[in-house]
């Protein structure tokens, strides 16, 4: 048998180039486009959600000799602090004053009076309670948003990687071919080459798999996470009631941090964003706090986690409000009786 001729080397050779360059070309870009397909679901219907009706904060010193008050008359610190929160301290204070005046004097009307006080307590609970289950209704929209994203780009990745591996079998399984059947035709050259060619290409496939990744945009236009790490003294996106929780500080601890404050930190724990000062930290923090962007499968499950921690923070706020609920259910509809 014949050498093989230098052209049909050169054949043999590109053959494998194009295989190994057609596996690799199915990259990250194949998703690039990919969208939410419900953008603005999560928006409530009209900005009047966000409007509780509490009252601007008082001077610290009013509160603090209200806080005292109250904690004097049964009431725990964390049943103040709450009610504080939603803005019922003062009908607190009133609800205390209905209570002398029905122990002094038992009447219908002072009765009706004490009535009428719980009821607006109750009230303001209440309605608080339905701001926390808002929230976190929207955060788990959100949260949904991205997980819809994030499943097509998941299997977009597996419809690639599959191709990826059905290629590497078959530039293998050609370059054995080919170097085989050039080496016992006497062209021990050219079975060195394609096997040099098709070692090449099945290189090139192994690196689209390994470093290849699929992207899909997101739009956050309305973005809680951005809010939460900016905390602005007023926020559009969260209720006022969920938003003084997640951004006051105790009255009894001026020094601690706020829930906000706490939650932003744990997202930046552990180089999350990535290295302090870096390229990459401001690249992923203007991606996650921004209105929209490319985001990766990795990115993604990011935003999920950040969402979980953010709605585990507002979700104790229910634990207050119970508190609350339980000490004014405990406290006689009757002073003394």
């Amino acid at each position: 048998m014949r050498p093989r001729s230098p052209t049909r080397l050169s054949a043999a050779a590109l053959a494998l180039t194009l295989l190994g360059g057609c596996a690799s070309s199915s990259g990250p870009k194949v998703e690039e486009a990919a969208r939410s397909g419900f953008d603005r679901v999560c928006a409530p219907v009209t900005r009047a959600r966000h409007t509780t009706g509490t009252e601007a904060a008082p001077p610290l010193e009013t509160l603090r000799a209200a806080s005292d008050r109250l904690e004097a008359r049964g009431f725990s610190r964390d049943a103040i602090d709450i009610a504080e929160v939603i803005g019922a301290l003062p009908l607190l204070e009133q609800l205390l004053a209905a209570e002398a005046d029905a122990a002094r004097t038992r009447s219908s009307g002072t009765e009706l009076r004490l009535l009428r006080f719980r009821l607006a307590v109750s009230d303001r609970i209440q309605l608080a309670m339905l701001d926390v289950s808002s929230t976190l209704a929207v955060i788990d929209c959100e949260g949904e948003r991205g997980d819809a994203l994030r499943v097509r780009l998941q299997a977009a990745e597996d419809r690639r990687a599959r191709r990826l591996g059905l290629a590497s079998i078959l530039i293998g399984a050609t370059t054995a071919a080919l170097s085989g059947g050039l080496s016992l035709g006497g062209a021990s050259a050219g079975g060195d080459i394609a096997g040099i060619v098709g070692g090449t290409s099945e290189a090139s496939v192994a690196t689209a798999l390994l470093f290849g990744e699929t992207s899909g945009r997101l739009r956050t236009e309305r973005n809680l996470l951005r809010e939460v790490w900016a905390r602005p003294p007023r926020s559009e996106l969260f209720p006022r009631t969920v938003w003084r929780y997640l951004t006051r500080r105790p009255l009894d601890a001026p020094d601690r941090p706020t829930p906000a404050e706490t939650v932003a930190a744990e997202w930046r724990a552990g180089e999350r964003f990535g290295p302090p000062g870096s390229q990459a930290e401001r690249d992923r923090t203007a991606l996650l706090f921004g209105p929209g962007g490319v985001y990766t499968v990795q990115e993604l499950e990011m935003r999920d986690a950040m969402l979980d921690l953010l709605e585990a923070s507002i979700a104790l706020m229910s634990e207050a409000l119970r508190v609350l609920v339980i000490e004014l259910a405990e406290r006689p509809s009757v002073a003394g009786g």
